[in-house]
Order: structure tokens, then sequence, then C-alpha cells
């Protein structure tokens, strides 16, 4: 038997190239799919605060009204806000109820749901105010 001459040349064979690949695809497979579900939760939590602002927004609105004119027809005549127009499965709600055990004083809901068909539900945002009558010279 002949000595075999030392390789002059020494390399990775083709299954450590193989290994190293599917390493590499794997770390980039894992990477992918954390960036997708990063920007997945921060387009959610940029809804939720306009969501929140534009909730917000409504009940400020409520507070330059005059008590009488704060009614469901009022509060189903509240247009979308612009800041939620960018969201087109979003929804918002406003209801005006009377307050139980409370004369002259309304709730005043604003409620803003995502209707996103085949996709999980996002949590619903809810703000509510209570809205007494004023007084004028001491009369109800």
């Amino acid at each position: 038997m002949t000595p075999r001459p030392p390789n002059p040349r020494p390399g990775f064979t083709v299954g450590e190239v193989l290994i190293a690949l599917a390493v590499l695809a794997t770390a980039a497979t894992l990477s992918a799919e954390a960036l997708l579900r990063t920007a997945a939760e921060r387009s959610r939590f940029d809804a939720r605060m306009e969501a929140a602002d534009a909730a917000a927004n409504v009940l400020e609105a409520t507070r330059v009204r005059p008590w009488d004119d704060l009614t469901p027809e009022w509060a189903a005549a509240q247009p979308v806000p612009a800041a939620l127009a960018r969201w087109p499965d979003s929804k918002l709600t406003v209801r005006v109820e009377p307050e139980r055990d409370r004369p002259r004083v309304k709730r005043v809901t604003a409620e803003v749901r995502w209707e996103r068909k085949g996709l999980a539900p996002w949590s619903v945002v809810t703000l509510t105010t209570l809205v007494a009558a004023r007084t004028s010279g001491g009369k109800p």
C-alpha cells in the first residue's frame, strides 16, 4: 500500500457546507419571523393609540355641547375621525344614555373596535364620561 500524499488544499467538505447553510437558513427564518411579529405588534399599538386619541376627542367634544343636545341622535351622527380613517377596518361607536339613579346626568361612551375578518381580533378601546346638566341661576 502506497502512502497518500498530504492534501495540499485543506477545506470544508460538502457535508460541513450543507450544515452551515442549514444553520444560516434557520437563523434567517427566525429573524424574519421576529421582524414580522414586531411590525404587526407596532401596527396594533399605533392603531390602539390612535383609537384612544379619537375616543378621547369625542368625549372632549361632549363637554362643549349643551346638555340637552347630547342625544342618541347626536351620538349616531358623530363622524369617524381622520386619524381612524387610515385603519379601514375600524369602527367608532358613540352612545349617550341616562345615568341610572342620577337625574340630569348622562353617560357618554366612545368605543372603537376593529372588524378584522379572518384575523385575530384586537382588543376594543372604550372610554366613558359622565356629563351633568349645568345650572343656570341656581336652578337646574
